[in-house]
């Protein structure tokens, strides 16, 4: 039987709908009374006058023939309330899925609407103040800052469940000491390898450089971010190879804004890696969809990326592949971006309640979370996923990735570092700049527009 620890919000609502709708008969009910008695007194008979039979002259009352048998059946019930979801293309299905429970347990009907990943931040955050958009929205967790600090999203209370979650999930959706959203996947890049071409996996990247001086392709390892596409995402384990980052980092306090540290010499030198990388030809100056192609063509010797490409590797490749974590650049593991993606509430919904509900007593269970890892591939936010996972070696693998990496940065602040680091390091990625040239560009476009 499904465990319920939410459920009795949306119950509440039900009750108050449902109380609502007969105080409306009560308040009739006491209205025809009333006339009746205005009426009884403008004409100036008593009740008891009133219940005496009527005169012989006067012609009885005609009978009433009883109502005709209707044939048509009632009409269905109206559900009580409704609330909606946006989705991209694969988390529609699984909540597709379990909506029609909901609305059987509640009478709240549930819409799940498809809207494209990249698209959902903005449009939500023109969308909810206005009274519009959806009750329910999946997101990434380095939204929450900004989506918190503009009031368009709602802390939820995750009660006993908090402790079925992976903890670096629930820190990335954590702002100002409140958790925002429900999380369900984490992620974190790794290094796909062609084992037909590279029977061993590196552990170096010395290791890496000898294996492509091996083998006789013209792409060795393809990384997104190069040709006409920026990609910061992709290229920063570069970026923290030597110890660099963005914003100065303290595991307690968190980001601070007020530090841009993307000029400092262990991040230069994190990117004069890069650089090298470049220059030697060993890193391809590609963009995403030419790295993937290139890798699944056999093409490529590696492709680093994240675990949403399971699938196409399965399903679109005719190589031999295995995935491990990226080749260790210093005398630390690499140390990629983690991410968490989950489901947010809009602060401005009118069920939200009942919407909390849902996200506690149909997302938050085994069921669920194993329908969505079986949708997509991210390693799940969900303990008892993860342990039932515990024998697949590609989980495995990117759990490693996720546990030697550092959370993306979710303060409001992260949104003027994207665009001056990815074109900074697109430069790089293609030959236009150097390390030290790009690097100080970037940090300073990132200090004029945070103040830090």
């Amino acid at each position: 039987m499904r465990r319920r620890t939410g459920i009795w919000f949306a119950t509440l609502i039900v009750l108050a709908l449902v109380a609502a709708a007969c105080g409306d008969d009560a308040d009739n009910e006491d209205a025809t009374d009333a006339a009746t008695a205005d009426t009884q007194a403008d004409s100036g008979d008593t009740p008891a006058e009133q219940d005496e039979a009527p005169a012989e002259d006067d012609p009885p009352a005609a009978e009433e023939e009883p109502p005709a048998e209707e044939d048509d059946p009632p009409a269905a019930e109206e559900p009580i309330a409704s609330i909606t979801i946006w989705a991209d293309d694969s988390r529609v299905g699984p909540l597709e899925a379990i909506a029609p429970a909901f609305t059987e347990e509640t009478g709240v009907e549930v819409n799940v609407e498809l809207v494209d990943f990249g698209g959902i931040r903005d449009q939500v955050s023109q969308a909810a103040p206005a009274g519009e958009g959806p009750d329910i929205f999946v997101g990434a967790h380095d939204w929450t800052g900004e989506l918190a600090a503009n009031g368009v999203v709602a802390p939820i209370n995750l009660g006993d469940k908090a402790d079925h979650f992976v903890q670096v999930a629930l820190d990335g959706f954590n702002f100002a000491g409140e958790v925002f959203a429900v999380p369900y996947a984490t992620e974190a890049v790794a290094m796909y390898r062609n084992s037909d071409l590279v029977p061993e996996t590196p552990a170096t990247w010395d290791d890496l450089r000898a294996a492509c001086d091996a083998v006789e392709v013209a792409n060795c390892v393809t990384v997104p971010g190069g040709e006409d596409a920026a990609d910061a995402y992709h290229n920063y384990p570069f970026v923290s190879a030597r110890g660099g980052g963005i914003f100065a980092f303290d595991a307690s306090s968190g980001f601070d804004a007020s530090q841009v540290v993307l000029d400092s010499d262990d991040t230069i030198a994190g990117v004069e890696i890069l650089e090298a990388q470049v220059a030697d030809g060993y890193v391809s100056s590609t963009n995403y969809g030419n790295a993937k192609d290139l890798f699944l063509t056999g093409q490529a010797a590696f492709f680093i990326t994240g675990p949403w490409e399971l699938g196409s590797m399965r399903d679109q490749s005719d190589i031999n592949w295995a995935v491990s974590v990226i080749a260790q650049m210093g005398d630390a593991p690499v140390q990629p971006f983690v991410g968490a993606q989950g489901f947010f509430l809009n602060a401005f919904s009118e069920n939200s309640l009942i919407a909390q509900s849902f996200l506690l007593d149909f997302i938050a269970t085994d069921e669920t979370m194993q329908a969505l890892f079986d949708a997509d591939g991210r390693p799940p936010a969900w303990l008892p996923v993860v342990e039932a996972l515990s024998s697949n070696p590609d989980v495995q693998v990117f759990g490693a990735s996720i546990a030697n990496g550092i959370p993306m940065p979710n303060i409001p602040e992260m949104g003027a570092v994207w665009g001056p680091l990815g074109d900074n390091l697109l430069q790089v990625r293609n030959g236009e700049s150097t390390a030290a040239d790009a690097m100080t560009a970037a940090a300073e476009a990132v200090r004029a527009a945070v103040g830090g």
